[in-house]
């Protein structure tokens, strides 16, 4: 009886390490995938405080039963943005634009040009600019 105890006894010390080492690898994976997701979060954040940007003006060129919009826009934040990761809104419906400017970044400070072609309507309506990292302005235009 003595041998077998001592073989059962064995058996659970060896199966409590494994456990224990597995368990021990999971926990410290988790941590870190933590810290990483905590970092992140922060470096978002900050961007999103350091980011700002201004439509200038919103201009629409007329042609018989549609416009183009053309909007001028100044980055009043210290973060450099992309240009061709903006989401340009029109009376709430996304809407795809075309830019001149061979650079894509946009540095603090600059103004910038974006035109928004083929749209309908007339009236008052209004217009939305979305950063890369969700900061927004509004305007507004009439036809």
């Amino acid at each position: 009886m003595g041998f077998e105890v001592s073989v059962v006894v064995a058996i659970f010390f060896i199966s409590a390490v494994i456990v224990g080492t597995f368990s021990y690898t999971t926990l410290t994976t988790s941590s870190e995938i933590a810290s990483d997701a905590s970092a992140e979060q922060y470096q978002m954040q900050n961007k999103r405080l350091n980011t700002g940007i201004e439509i200038e003006d919103s201009i629409a060129d007329v042609f018989n039963e549609t416009h183009d919009l053309t909007v001028t826009m100044k980055n009043t934040g210290s973060e450099t943005l992309s240009f061709d990761e903006l989401n340009v809104l029109i009376d709430g419906s996304l809407k795809e634009y075309t830019f001149s400017d061979t650079a894509v970044t946009w540095v603090p400070e600059e103004t910038r040009n974006l035109t928004v072609s083929g749209l309908e309507g007339t009236g008052s309506h209004r217009v939305k600019i979305v950063t890369e990292n969700g900061i927004a302005d509004y305007g507004t235009y009439v036809v």
